[in-house]
C-alpha cells in the first residue's frame, strides 16, 4: 500500500493547497477572467448524475449523437458506476445490456456480445486487439475512468479489426477547470477494504494548465477457500494550452494486481461416467502459495491542434508495459468413483509484454451541395512484444479429488527453456481509415467508410508456427433517417476480418475469421433528450470461426473451425424516466448456429439476457436514494467429449454440462449527510443464488453469494 499511502499524502497536500487558494478567490472579487478556447471539448459524465451520453466518437471517431450512429452503444457512465459500486471491468460489463462475463478463473475473464467474444479492449479509442484466448488478466478498476462505451457489432472503423461482438471504450477521467476533490473509504463483506482519491483543478493563474490524479486501493479475502487479493492503482494527467489553439496533454496510470490462492483453470464439472459434479459454493482446491503478480503502466502523450474552418489535428501515442510473475495450479480430467482422474499441472511462469500505439486523424466538416458534411482520415499503428517463460514442477502431489483440499508445499520450479515452454513474438498493425458522414437532405444522412489493416504475427509460440502476415481492405456503410425529431431509423453493414494465432485439431495453424454483419433498427429520445432507446436487428456470417474444442494441458488450445451464423434482436432504454427516477433496461436474444455442421454452436453462452438497474431520489427526503438491479440469463449447456488418465492408462468419457436460468439482484441505499458528505451500502446478489460462472472448457466454478458492502465519501 505504499504506492497509495503516497498519492493519497499528495493529494491531501494539494487539496490544502488548492483550499487556501479558492478563499482567497473568494476574498478578492476583482480577478480578470481569462477565455481559453485551446481545452477539451469532448463531455464527461462525471457530476452529470446521468446514466446517458448524447455524443460519442467512438463507433466512428466523428463527434456525432449515439441516436444518428448506425450501431447500438451502451454507456456505463460515472454515476451508474457510483451508485452500483462497479469498481472493476467484470461488474461495469456485467451492468451493461447484452454482454455476457465469462468468469472462467478468478483472476481471467472472457467476455461475449451477440455470441462473439469481444477481443477489442480500447483505452481513449486506443487499443490493439486481443490475439489468441481473448482473456483480459487481472481485476482492471474503473475508478480512474469517466466512464465505458460499448459499441455493438463490427467496429473496423475504429478498431483495426471488424470483430463483431463489441468494441469496449474506456475514457479516462480528464483534468477539470474548476477545482475539485473527493475521497472514499468502504468496507464490504470478507474483510474487503477499499480507499480512493481523486483532485482535479488548474495549477496556473492563467488556467492554461491542468492537472489530475486519482488512486484507489484494495485488499480483502473471498467467499473461495484460499484466495485474496490486493491491487492499488494511480493515475496522473496534465494538459497545458500551449496556445488559443494547441492543447498538449500527458499521462501515466499503474495498476498492481496480487491475488493469491488463484486458480488457473477451474473445477471438472463431470466425473467419468458423464455425470455432473456438484461442489460447495467455496471449493477451491488452489495452494495458498498460488499467485499471479500482474503490474501494468501506461504513459501516453496527446496533441490536439485546431485548424482554420474548424478542423483538428489529433495526434497519440501510448507506450504500454506490463509484467507477470505466476506460480500456479491447473487440473484437468475427470474423476471416477475412486476419486482418480484428475491430473494436476504445477507450473511457473513469467511474462513481459510491452505494445506502442499510435494514432493521427486530421477531423472536420466541408460544404458541398448546400449542406456541411463530416469527415475524418487518418491511420494508426500498434505493435506488441511479448515474452513469456515457464518452470515445471519437480514434484506432483497425489490425492483423491473428493477428500483434496488443493494444499501442498510449494514445489520447486525448474525453469524450461525449450521451444515448447517459451514463446517470444511480435505482433504489428498498420491501418489507414476514413470515413465522412454525407447529408443527403434534412433528415438522410449517409455514412460511408473504409479501413485498410495490414496485420502480422511472427515467432515462437510455445512450439507452435503461428505467424501470419495478412492484409484486408473492409468497408462500412451506414444510413440514418429522422422520421420524426423523436425517432431516427439507421441500418448498417460493416466487414469481419481477424486474423488468428490459433492451431486446429490437426495442428495447423487457423485461417482469419472473415464474414459480414448487418444492423438494422429504431432509435428514440425522449423527454428533451434525457432518456433514449432503441431496438436493433442484428444478422452476422463468420467463415473460419473457432468453435472451442475441449481443454487440455496443452497451453495453445486447439479449435474446431465452422461457418458461425447469429442473428438477433436487443431492446435497450437508458436515461431519466422521470426527474427522480433513472434507469438502464436491455433485453437480448440471440440464436448461433454452426452452418458447417448444421448444429448450435456455443451453447455455453445463454440466448437470451435481461437487465435493468434503476435509482429513485424519493421526493420527500431528496438526501436518499434507492436503486435495484436484476440479471437474468436462460439457461446454458455444454456437450464435453475428453480424456481422462487413471493409473496412466485413457479413461474417454463424455456428458453435458448444464445451468438453469438464474438472476441475480443487486440493491443500493445512499445518503446526502450534506454538500460534501455522502454514505451508502450496496448488496450484491441479495437472494444468495447459487450458480455455476462459465464452463467453455468443461470447468468452471461458482459466482459468489451474497455480499454488501457500505462506504462514506467526501467531495469537494
Amino acid at each position: 500500500m505504499r504506492l497509495l499511502s503516497f498519492t493519497l499524502t499528495t493529494l491531501a497536500a494539494c487539496v490544502a493547497q488548492q483550499l487556501y487558494a479558492a478563499d482567497s478567490v473568494t476574498s478578492e472579487q476583482t480577478l480578470n477572467t481569462i477565455t481559453v478556447t485551446a481545452t477539451r471539448e469532448e463531455s464527461t459524465t462525471e457530476k452529470s448524475k446521468s446514466y446517458i451520453v448524447k455524443k460519442s466518437s467512438s463507433a466512428t471517431k466523428l463527434d456525432i449523437s449515439t441516436k444518428e450512429t448506425p450501431q447500438t452503444i451502451n454507456v456505463i457512465t460515472r454515476q451508474q458506476m457510483e451508485d452500483f459500486g462497479l469498481n472493476n471491468a467484470k461488474a461495469a460489463l456485467a451492468a451493461t445490456p447484452g454482454i455476457i462475463v465469462q468468469n472462467q478463473e478468478t483472476d481471467r475473464t472472457s467476455y461475449s456480445s451477440r455470441g462473439s467474444e469481444i477481443s477489442s479492449f480500447q483505452i481513449d479509442g486506443l487499443g490493439m486487439p486481443y490475439d489468441g484466448y481473448n482473456y483480459q488478466n487481472g481485476d482492471i478498476d474503473t475508478f480512474i475512468y469517466d466512464r465505458v462505451e460499448v459499441i455493438k457489432g463490427a467496429n473496423g472503423l475504429t478498431a483495426s479489426l471488424g470483430d463483431p461482438g463489441a468494441t469496449v471504450n474506456f475514457i479516462r477521467k480528464r483534468p477539470t477547470k474548476e477545482f475539485q476533490a473527493s475521497a472514499g473509504i468502504s468496507y464490504g463483506s470478507w474483510d474487503t477494504k477499499r480507499i480512493e482519491g481523486d483532485i482535479s483543478g488548474t495549477l496556473n493563474d492563467a488556467g492554461t494548465v491542468r492537472g489530475r490524479l486519482v488512486a484507489a486501493g484494495q485488499q480483502g479475502d473471498s467467499y473461495l477457500d484460499h484466495y485474496s487479493s490486493k491491487k492499488n492503482i494511480f493515475s496522473g494527467i496534465l494538459e497545458a494550452d500551449l496556445t488559443d489553439s494547441t492543447l498538449l496533454t500527458v499521462g501515466h496510470y499503474e495498476q498492481r494486481n496480487q491475488p493469491k490462492g488463484n486458480n488457473w483453470g477451474a473445477l471438472p464439472l463431470l466425473n467419468t461416467d458423464g455425470q455432473q459434479l456438484s461442489y460447495a459454493r467455496s471449493y477451491n482446491p488452489v495452494p495458498e502459495w498460488a499467485k499471479w503478480d500482474k503490474t501494468t503502466k501506461n504513459s501516453f502523450i496527446e496533441l490536439k491542434q485546431k485548424l482554420a474552418d474548424d478542423w483538428v489535428l489529433n495526434a497519440t501515442y501510448n507506450y504500454i508495459k506490463s509484467d507477470e510473475n505466476s506460480a500456479l495450479v491447473y487440473y484437468y480430467g475427470a474423476p471416477d468413483q475412486s476419486g482418480k482422474g484428475v491430473s494436476i499441472l504445477p507450473s511457473a511462469y513469467t511474462d513481459h509484454q510491452t505494445q506502442q500505439l499510435a494514432d493521427i486523424n486530421l477531423k472536420g466538416s466541408f460544404p458541398l451541395f448546400g449542406y456541411s458534411h463530416e469527415l475524418v482520415v487518418g491511420a494508426s499503428w500498434s505493435k506488441n512484444k511479448e515474452k513469456q517463460a515457464s518452470a515445471d514442477a519437480d514434484s506432483i502431489p497425489e490425492f483423491n479429488w473428493y477428500t483434496w483440499n488443493g494444499q501442498f508445499a510449494q514445489p520447486h520450479f525448474i525453469p524450461n527453456n525449450t521451444a515448447s515452454s517459451t514463446a517470444d513474438y511480435v505482433q504489428e498493425m498498420k491501418t489507414a481509415y476514413a470515413a465522412t458522414r454525407l447529408h443527403l437532405n434534412e433528415d438522410l444522412r449517409l455514412l460511408l467508410g473504409v479501413n485498410y489493416t495490414q496485420a502480422s504475427n511472427a515467432g515462437n509460440n510455445y512450439g507452435s508456427k503461428t505467424d501470419y502476415d495478412q492484409s484486408k481492405t473492409m468497408p462500412y456503410v451506414g444510413v440514418t433517417y429522422n422520421l420524426t425529431p423523436n425517432y431516427t431509423a439507421y441500418a448498417s453493414y460493416s466487414t469481419i476480418f481477424r486474423p488468428q494465432s490459433g492451431l486446429d485439431t490437426h495442428g495447423n495453424a487457423l485461417a482469419p475469421v472473415e464474414g459480414t454483419a448487418y444492423e438494422a433498427g429504431l432509435k428514440g429520445s425522449w423527454l428533451k433528450d434525457r432518456l433514449t432507446g432503441s431496438i436493433a436487428l442484428f444478422n452476422t456470417k463468420q467463415n473460419n470461426y473457432p468453435l472451442r474444442a475441449s481443454d487440455s494441458a496443452s497451453i495453445i488450445r486447439r479449435y474446431s473451425v465452422g461457418d458461425l451464423n447469429t442473428k438477433g434482436y436487443e431492446v435497450d432504454l437508458a436515461g431519466k424516466v422521470t426527474e427522480n427516477i433513472n434507469l438502464i433496461f436491455g433485453f437480448t436474444q440471440i440464436s448461433m448456429k454452426d452452418d458447417t455442421s448444421g448444429d448450435k454452436a456455443r451453447t455455453y453462452l445463454p440466448s437470451r439476457i435481461f437487465n435493468v438497474l434503476a435509482t429513485y431520489q424519493i421526493p420527500v427526503l431528496p438526501a436518499l436514494k434507492v436503486g435495484a438491479g436484476l440479471t437474468w440469463q436462460d439457461k446454458t449447456y455444454q456437450d464435453i467429449v475428453s480424456t481422462a488418465y487413471v493409473g496412466g492408462e485413457a479413461v474417454p468419457f463424455a456428458g453435458t454440462i448444464r445451468q438453469s436460468s438464474y438472476a441475480l439482484v443487486n440493491v443500493m441505499a445512499s445518503y446526502e449527510v450534506n454538500n460534501h458528505i455522502s454514505i451508502q451500502a450496496n448488496g450484491n446478489n441479495i437472494t444468495n443464488k447459487k450458480y455455476l460462472n462459465s464452463f467453455p472448457d468443461g470447468e468452471g466454478f461458482y459466482g459468489a453469494p451474497a455480499n454488501y458492502t457500505v462506504g462514506m465519501t467526501f467531495k469537494y
